[in-house]
């Protein structure tokens, strides 16, 4: 089996919507809105007559690029799908429908009746397992239970609006319940204007973390602006961030205004923040204290009313015991705290994010001929050690659609991946016993040669303080 990303390739797609009157001997309180995704047209259509007489509203899909749309857009209340769906992997639509629209319930059909497929059914979030050929008034038990809830719990049929649209609006992927926890604590944020404070590794999307919680709160219909602080030289950062006046400096020809005031009544995300020179702080500093903002060269205080987001990837602690960083500014920016997982730590989440980049890439490179990825590809893909996260994956998708020659990927042209295995330099079974303290130092080389001594990146990994990274590098001196 082929995992396919190409809209162009997939079955035409059939809908059509069964409105029945309800068999009052099948008392269903409301009408439901039910999507059955099925290969097979007639079969579909034939369970949906079936159904109507519950008082279901059936919708067919025959596509796998079809049911992401529907789910995505159409006011469903229940799926009912097999295990497997237009030549996708076993299992693979159900996670995908879990990972953008976890909350919508799931029947899985299959006529092998297996109860070992049943229980990797429930384990993946199906609310239901059930064998075909279906029994309707058994299925519209299941449905009747599944979508007691429907009205609170029913996907939206329209795009959001720009004000209170949530997390969505901006497609965090939330297969794993790490990612489901952090969409959740990014609702609750997105509700005030406190200081947010994001964390995490070099990759791992940091920045539409930060755009969900403007899109999500009442600052929505305003500006949201971004700013790698690190990107950018420390003598036109202060000009960039707070403005100028004209004459401020050789080149200040016209007036700037500055992120600060084109962010009004927005959000600034102040990217790698622990990369802010420090003489610049205390300016941030009245920003988030009093709202003020001086352009350089001016006498005169202005004030803007904006939510400032900071994101980095470093240990603003040991930047702080360094004399690097304001231990008050860290203060005033850690208001909220938020941390971004690595990849890694999130493994069920790459399957949905191939699916999305796949589709993207093809967009953009049309004359590719790759639209799949086989099984085997796709084992390296979730097992990869992702070293650069989310953004590594990205560009590991686009480079093989790039360059691929034939329409489906395979391992072969995977073969460039970090893998999770440790390499020869490791003991084998018959190897001299080694120390602990040696093991750990081996060790530590392992992870700072994968991560191009990226210390704090290689902390991430081994799950330590970036301070007690620095302790064990000394202590092998």
């Amino acid at each position: 089996m082929n995992w396919t990303g190409d809209p162009d390739a997939a079955i035409p797609v059939q809908l059509n919507r069964l409105d029945c009157e309800r068999d009052s001997s099948l008392p269903m309180p409301q009408k439901i809105r039910a999507l059955i995704a099925d290969d097979n047209v007639q079969s579909a259509q034939l369970l949906a007559n079936g159904l109507a007489r519950g008082n279901c509203v059936c919708d067919l899909a025959s596509s796998r690029d079809a049911i992401a749309n529907e789910t995505q857009y159409l006011a469903c209340d229940v799926l009912i799908c097999d295990v497997t769906v237009s030549g996708m992997r076993e299992f693979a639509l159900l996670d995908q429908v879990k990972a953008v629209c976890p909350d919508l319930p799931v029947i899985v059909g299959s006529s092998t009746g297996s109860i070992l497929e049943a229980v990797e059914a429930v384990k993946r979030g199906a609310f239901q397992y059930i064998e075909k050929p279906y029994n309707i008034g058994e299925l519209l038990g299941f449905i009747a239970d599944a979508t007691a809830d429907a009205p609170r719990r029913r996907v939206t049929t329209a795009p959001p609006s720009r004000e209170g649209a949530g997390v969505t609006q901006v497609d965090l992927v939330q297969g794993s319940a790490i990612m489901r926890d952090l969409a959740q604590s990014i609702a609750l944020v997105a509700r005030s204007n406190a200081a947010v404070l994001i964390l995490g590794e070099s990759g791992t999307g940091k920045e539409r973390v930060a755009r969900a919680i403007h899109s999500g709160g009442s600052r929505a219909r305003h500006p949201f602006v971004a700013v790698n602080t690190s990107a950018i030289p420390e003598q036109l950062l202060e000009s960039e961030v707070f403005g100028h006046v004209r004459g401020a400096f050789t080149g200040a020809t016209q007036a700037r205004r500055g992120l600060l005031l084109e962010a009004h009544e927005g959000t600034l995300l102040l990217d790698e923040i622990g990369d802010m020179p420090i003489g610049l702080q205390p300016k941030l500093l009245r920003v988030l204290q009093f709202g003020e903002t001086r352009p350089v060269g001016s006498d005169r205080i202005g004030h803007v009313d904006v939510r400032i987001i900071a994101a980095t990837h470093r240990d603003l602690n040991l930047l702080v015991h360094e004399g690097r960083f304001r231990e008050d500014l860290r203060y005033r920016l850690n208001v909220i705290p938020l941390v971004v997982p690595p990849l890694r730590e999130r493994r069920e989440d790459i399957l949905p994010l191939v699916t999305q980049f796949l589709q993207e890439a093809r967009a953009r490179t049309r004359a590719s001929p790759v639209d799949s990825i086989n099984d085997e590809a796709m084992e390296l893909l979730t097992r990869a050690m992702w070293p650069g996260n989310v953004r590594e994956l990205e560009n590991t998708i686009e480079r093989v659609v790039v360059l691929g020659r034939r329409a489906v990927v395979t391992a072969q042209e995977l073969t460039f991946l970090e893998h999770t295995e440790p390499d020869d330099s490791w003991p084998g079974i018959d190897s001299a016993p080694i120390s602990l303290k040696q093991m750990n130092q081996r060790y530590l080389d392992w992870v700072l040669a994968r991560t191009d001594g990226d210390k704090a990146r290689a902390a991430g990994i081994l799950k330590i303080d970036l301070s007690t990274l620095y302790r064990w590098e000394r202590a092998k001196r």
